[in-house]
């Protein structure tokens, strides 16, 4: 199970791994697109029992003879959860508990990628925005302070959602450098055999674009923003013309680095059987 987190090139690794479903095939593994998938299984997540429907036998039925992988950052939540419950995944370990029933099993292997808490939430942010009604920077991060967010908390919760998971993490920042390894760990094997994805998979927001979007928002309705940001995504993409929105304090930001590192330290000394990709930032 890849569950995420949102924001740490999910996009990228589904993208490469839909690339390749028949040589993962020929391999011994299965995987659905993340459509597929999405569409399928994890609207059983919202649900207050747990039910198989006809997609769930399907893959259960392949892994007798595969084994599955499944990639869906919405497993553990969706960046809504933030501004509506005040908590990123608040029911994680519900939904990772669900997961792990009706896939009938106990020992998942889970690989979950971490990202330092400044980076994170202003990218959760253009997330947000890129789906619901816009909301200022300002009051998201006074929710995000306030929610006191933590990957140790979020370790926590998949371990008691599924104590027998073999879980490996790594750092968003260090994922170019360790890509194949990260490949090789979920796959058994040297991913260098792999078509590799072309171009960028999502526009990331500019300073400018987002100006743009919030200019919008005060004019128009939301459906008719919603169809334009996209649009404006790619045509004022960050880069050297445009730079990338970065609101958060600069104070702010060494704080929360500071407080990342220090969790990263403490999920190794709590969870020492964990696995750690690359460096620690």
């Amino acid at each position: 199970m890849h569950i995420g987190a949102h924001k740490t090139a999910t996009s990228y690794m589904q993208k490469k791994l839909a690339l390749n479903v028949d040589l993962l095939a020929r391999r011994g593994i299965h995987y659905d697109p993340l459509e597929t998938f999405r569409k399928g299984f994890t609207p059983l997540l919202n649900e207050e029992t747990t039910r198989e429907n006809d997609y769930v036998k399907l893959l259960n039925g392949k892994a007798k003879s595969m084994s599955l992988l499944i990639s869906e950052e919405n497993i553990m939540g969706v960046p809504g959860d933030l501004p509506r419950e005040h908590k990123y995944y608040i029911r994680a370990r519900q939904r990772l508990t669900r997961t792990a029933e009706l896939f009938h099993t106990a020992t998942p292997e889970i690989f979950l990628s971490l990202r330092e808490y400044a980076g994170f939430a202003v990218s959760m942010h253009s997330e947000y925005i890129r789906h619901q009604k816009y909301l200022p920077f300002a009051a998201y991060q006074e929710i995000f302070t306030a929610s006191n967010f933590s990957w140790l908390s979020v370790v926590d919760e998949i371990f008691a959602a599924v104590p027998g998971a073999k879980l490996t993490l790594w750092d968003f920042t260090d994922f170019r450098n360790i890509e194949k390894q990260v490949f090789q760990s979920m796959l058994g094997f040297d991913p260098d055999i792999f078509e590799n994805p072309v171009g960028p998979v999502r526009e990331s927001f500019s300073e400018i674009a987002i100006k743009a979007i919030e200019a919008l928002s005060g004019a128009l309705k939301y459906d008719d923003v919603k169809k334009l940001i996209n649009p404006i995504a790619r045509n004022l993409p960050k880069g050297d013309q445009y730079p990338a929105f970065d609101p958060m304090d600069v104070d702010l930001k060494v704080s929360l680095k500071a407080r990342y590192k220090a969790d990263l330290q403490a999920i190794a000394a709590k969870y020492p059987a964990v696995v750690f990709i690359g460096k620690r930032t």
